[in-house]
């Protein structure tokens, strides 16, 4: 595996190091709108993946790639960079501060060992692209359980931009160890993991929160490590935000929410709260629930009675699909929330003009890291601070020259 990593520390030094960052982007943004296409190749490969492998339903596959690769353009790319950096071209040479006066240079990690989960598919692609566009290796290591479709975007990179697909390489355990004789493929993976981190200048694991612990203890302290755990988000409704005008179309936009991901990721809804003493009852609003999830399962659901200002929708074989909670008032919501605060993610909010703000301020205080509207959850703008962290300006290494 060293040998590995060193060669392709040389390839980032004859085709990374001396490429412009909006050269980078640029081809990544190209890649992209290829990637929007239905008819594009391997757009239909990596569906056939997501339903056979990963069992979405098609429209979710479709859907999936289009709310990621719809972030990956050019302009987005760029937007990105200029949030996190200010000055891209930090990443391509020494420029000059306007505030301090000063010069200042980043540079990526030469080496970054992505490992990833198998929930869902879209980190392992963008963690990728964040290697590229600060002009670092990216190695990545896969779940066993499902893999995703990272080995498909980088075989459609070799189509596009080969010199940039060879600094990026996914660990194989039947490929890189078949000389060991292992049953259990996750251990197969371990020895070329460890060395990986060991040549590493930054480990970005993503998991739940044993596995980033176990990880983090292989990590050497001269190396980075940024671990992105597990999450929980939900959605609110206050009274005035939610009348019979428009209440089925929050439904059907709650109800997206919830399919997008097949209840998955960090960001589908975990509960659904309702303000009380608005126009619509708890009552009314499960059961427009209820309808639009029908239409979007393409399956029979079912509205359980209401016990103690709670309700249920639940799918196939008795599955829980969404919970819906009355709540007395939207600022009683830090009770509802308390447990989970240490875990809390997104929530869509619902609500009009300084209200929405004023609840905005308090979920931030709570740790909330992300604010938005229904229907939106899972869509995050690239700009998004993942975790409530930078993305790209986490992962650099800055140098500042003084006159």
């Amino acid at each position: 595996m060293k040998r590995q990593i060193e060669r392709l520390v040389r390839l980032r030094e004859r085709y990374l190091e001396k490429r412009s960052v909006f050269s980078l982007a640029a081809s990544l943004g190209r890649l992209s709108a290829r990637w929007l296409d239905k008819n594009y190749s391997f757009r239909k490969k990596a569906v056939q993946r997501l339903v056979v492998k990963s069992h979405f339903t098609e429209g979710m596959a479709h859907e999936l790639l289009n709310a990621l690769f719809q972030e990956l353009t050019a302009h987005k790319l760029f937007k990105l960079l200029k949030s996190e950096l200010k000055d891209p071209r930090v990443l391509d040479a020494f420029r000059r501060d306007p505030l301090t006066g000063h010069r200042q240079r980043a540079r990526g990690p030469r080496v970054i060992t992505h490992i990833f989960s198998s929930n869902v598919p879209n980190p392992a692609i963008v963690s990728f692209i964040l290697g590229m566009l600060v002009k670092s290796v990216n190695v990545g290591k896969v779940s066993t359980a499902d893999g995703g479709f990272l080995d498909i975007y980088l075989e459609s990179l070799r189509c596009h931009d080969k010199k940039l697909a060879k600094t990026n390489y996914v660990l194989d355990a039947n490929r890189v160890l078949k000389n060991l004789q292992s049953a259990n493929a996750g251990a197969r993976y371990a020895v070329p993991l460890r060395e990986c981190i060991r040549y590493s200048d930054l480990v970005v694991a993503y998991g739940r929160e044993e596995s980033l612990e176990k990880i983090r203890r292989q990590v050497p302290i001269s190396v980075a490590f940024v671990g992105y755990g597990p999450r929980i988000s939900f959605s609110v409704y206050t009274k005035e935000a939610l009348n019979k005008k428009n209440l089925k179309t929050n439904a059907e936009k709650t109800a997206y929410d919830i399919w997008m991901m097949d209840r998955r990721g960090c960001l589908s809804p975990a509960k659904i709260f309702i303000e009380a003493g608005g126009q619509v009852s708890l009552a009314e609003f499960s059961d427009a629930l209820n309808h639009s999830m029908e239409k979007r399962f393409g399956v029979k659901t079912w509205r359980l009675p209401i016990q103690n200002g709670v309700t249920h929708v639940l799918g196939f074989g008795g599955r829980t699909l969404i919970e819906t909670q009355l709540i007395n008032t939207v600022e009683d919501i830090s009770k509802a929330l308390k447990p989970f605060q240490k875990y809390l993610q997104t929530v869509s909010l619902e609500a009009n003009g300084k209200r929405r703000q004023r609840i905005a301020n308090h979920l931030s205080r709570m740790g909330v890291n992300r604010i938005c509207r229904a229907g939106q959850m899972q869509r995050p703008l690239i700009t998004w601070h993942h975790d409530g962290k930078f993305n790209l300006a986490s992962w650099v290494y800055w140098t500042d020259m003084v006159e």
